[in-house]
């Protein structure tokens, strides 16, 4: 008898079971009845588009004030360049291992080789195309002044930009900046030799 129990117990637990996966698979992911409107699908607002409901008819929204994105550091030196020179400390200062090297060596390349040559060398090299069509010579990183500056003035260069430089921000994150650093006191050193 306790057997029988037993067994018409895990016929009915196996049914159940069956019953509540039976819920889940292609058929059952979509619900019959959509009880509050937008909620299955919400509408999307593209940023360029027009939208009738907000005040200037943009889709973009204007962030509240005294907001800043989470993970966002602001720069405090944006327009004290002596302040970053003597302030910010490279805190990779001298580490020249290869990966710190490669990873500024990709964004020396793609941002700043165009204008100051792929070995620092300015507007003279050969492979400095933008350089030469430039009536303001961007100074190579070569140079006793590149040379003289501290790391933090290099990196508020990098940054904010300079003169008729503008600022690479946004094109080199914040993290690897530094790298970019290193990987330029590295061309200079090596050509020192």
């Amino acid at each position: 008898m306790r057997s029988l129990v037993n067994i018409s117990m895990g016929i009915a637990a196996a049914g159940l079971a069956a019953l509540a996966l039976s819920g889940c698979g292609p058929s059952g992911n979509k619900p019959n009845v959509e009880i509050i409107q937008d909620m299955m699908e919400s509408p999307a607002i593209k940023a360029q588009e027009y939208d009738e409901t907000s005040p200037h008819h943009s889709g973009m929204r204007v962030p509240p004030e005294n907001t800043a994105p989470v993970g966002f550091e602001p720069y405090r030196y944006a327009t004290d360049v002596e302040g970053a020179a003597k302030n910010l400390k490279n805190p990779i200062a001298g580490k020249m291992d290869e990966e710190t090297l490669l990873t500024g060596q990709k964004y020396y390349e793609t941002n700043c080789a165009v204008c100051h040559g792929f070995k620092g060398e300015g507007a003279v090299a050969a492979n400095a195309p933008a350089a030469s069509k430039m009536a303001l010579k961007p100074p190579p990183m070569l140079s006793d002044k590149v040379k003289g500056w501290p790391d933090g003035h290099l990196y508020h260069v990098i940054t904010m930009g300079q003169g008729v430089m503008g600022p690479y921000a946004s094109h080199i994150p914040q993290k690897y900046r530094w790298q970019v650093v290193n990987y330029i006191r590295f061309l200079e050193k090596r050509d020192g030799k």
